[in-house]
Formats: C-alpha cells, sequence, structure tokens
C-alpha cells in the first residue's frame, strides 16, 4: 500500500496535540473533508524514497541496488518529484545509519511500521517511519518534509512520537526488556534539522494513563472546546467551531488584539 492510500484513525498520532488539548474536536472534525495540499503530496514521495532507502541499507539482501534504482526510477517519472529529493532524504539516511552504527550491536530495524496504540486509544493506530531497537532501549524517527520554518517540530514530550513509541512497546515488549524510550524528529529542509529527546519507559507510560483518560472524552465528543493557535491551526472544523469564533470576538475586544 502506498503511502498516499493508508486509512486514517479517528484519534489519530498526528492530529494527538490538538486532541488532547481540545476533546470535543476530533468528532467535530468528521464532519468535514479531509483534504490535502501538494506540500503534503509532495512531503508523501519523499516520504517514499526516504523508506526506498532505509529499506536498501537495512536490508540489502532482500531489496538490493537493482531494486532500488527501479523503484527510484518509477518514483523518478511523478509530477511533484524533484531532484533535490534525493540529497534531503540521503540526510535522513545518514541519521538512521549513524543511530545504527552507535548502538552496541546490530539492531532490529522496523521501517514503515504500522503501530497499534488502541490499549490507549480507541482504534488508535499509525505509521511510524523508522523503529531501532538495540538493548533495552527503543528509538523511534520520524521524517518530515516541510520547509517553513514555523512548522519545526520538537521531539520533546511530542504526543505523536510518544504514540508510535507505545505502539512500539506494545508490539516488541514480549522479546525486549524495554526501559528506554528515544525519539527523534528529522526535517532535513530546516537548518539544523534534527531534535531528539529521551524519556525512561515509566515515563512513557504515564503518559499512556493520561492519554487513556483524554481519548476517552475524545472519542465520545465530550470535554471542553480550548481554542488556542497551535490546537486550531489545522483543525477542519476551524471555520464552523464556535468556541473559537466567540474566542475571536472577545480577543477583538482586548487590549491584545488577535485571531486564532
Amino acid at each position: 500500500m502506498g503511502h498516499a492510500e493508508r486509512a486514517h484513525a479517528v484519534l489519530s498520532a498526528s492530529g494527538a496535540h490538538r486532541w488532547l488539548a481540545c476533546t470535543p474536536s476530533a468528532r467535530l472534525e468528521e464532519q468535514f473533508p479531509d483534504t490535502t495540499s501538494e506540500a503534503a503530496k509532495e512531503g508523501t514521495l519523499a516520504h517514499e524514497l526516504a523508506e526506498l532507502k532505509v529499506r536498501n541499507y537495512c536490508y540489502t539482501a532482500d531489496f538490493g541496488k537493482r531494486k532500488l534504482t527501479a523503484a527510484i526510477n518509477k518514483l523518478k517519472k511523478q509530477e511533484l518529484w524533484q531532484d533535490e529529493m534525493m540529497g534531503y532524504t540521503d540526510d535522513y539516511l545518514d541519521y538512521i545509519k549513524s543511530i545504527a552504527l552507535g548502538m552496541k550491536s546490530t539492531p532490529y530495524v522496523a521501517i514503515e511500521k504500522k503501530v497499534n496504540f488502541s490499549a490507549y486509544v480507541p482504534e488508535g493506530f499509525g505509521t511510524a517511519d523508522c523503529i531501532l531497537i538495540c538493548g533495552t532501549t527503543i528509538h523511534v524517527v520520524d521524517f518530515k518534509y516541510g520547509k517553513s520554518p514555523n512548522g519545526r517540530v520538537s521531539a520533546e514530550k511530542n504526543p505523536q512520537m510518544m504514540l508510535y513509541a507505545l505502539g512500539a512497546y506494545e508490539a516488541y515488549k514480549i522479546l525486549y526488556q524495554i526501559d528506554t524510550i528515544k525519539l527523534s524528529i528529522v526535517q532535513p529542509r530546516l537548518p539544523d534539522g534534527i531534535s531528539d529527546w529521551e524519556c525512561s519507559l515509566s515515563e512513557l507510560l504515564d503518559f499512556g494513563d493520561y492519554v487513556k483518560e483524554r481519548a476517552k472524552l475524545a472519542i465520545e465528543g465530550a470535554g471542553e472546546f480550548a481554542p488556542d493557535s497551535d490546537t486550531c491551526k489545522f483543525c477542519r472544523a476551524r471555520g464552523r467551531c464556535q468556541a473559537r469564533a466567540k474566542q475571536n470576538v472577545e480577543m477583538a475586544f482586548s487590549p491584545d488584539k488577535g485571531k486564532l
């Protein structure tokens, strides 16, 4: 299945920063179509290229140079292809290599792994770009192709990444005695575009308990609306949200005028 055809959960990992803060927003958004942009499509294409390169590096026997070249040539025929994608995805691959080579032994690597975090979020699932496991550590890496400085994303306490980590932990806890979680976001089109964060397993599981409570409200469409510049930015319901409209009216008559 291609990246663009993948299903999306009602309480998605990518939207977790929104529905965790504003629990009724998830059900409200269902009333509006999930549209995409050319930038998003471009990002999807870059993700597909990045996946091919990491697969070739980690699983050369099954996906060797000839298969890699053929697959890349196929991607190059797509309308949104840009030659600069080769360099940016090389940067991502180099980071994956640096992680793998820095581990005490050859890590287990899962590429574009569908992770299930339904133990914490009803019907919760998502796709982690790359998961590396060595010893007692799970390292989850996310590739982002955006180039806007306003779109810089931090790995620190990132809810999307922490949900992926919860899903990875649930998938592999029988096989590995995990005690450390590492999260990394690679944004190669931005200067200093790598963000890393580490936490203990207990911290991750505490986050899981918090998520359970918030997800229960979100799936029921319950809780309080919490309009904010960050939560409203990409919300599909932002144009029809009464709570946001009310807040904008209040802000219009406040000394520090603004708009969400």
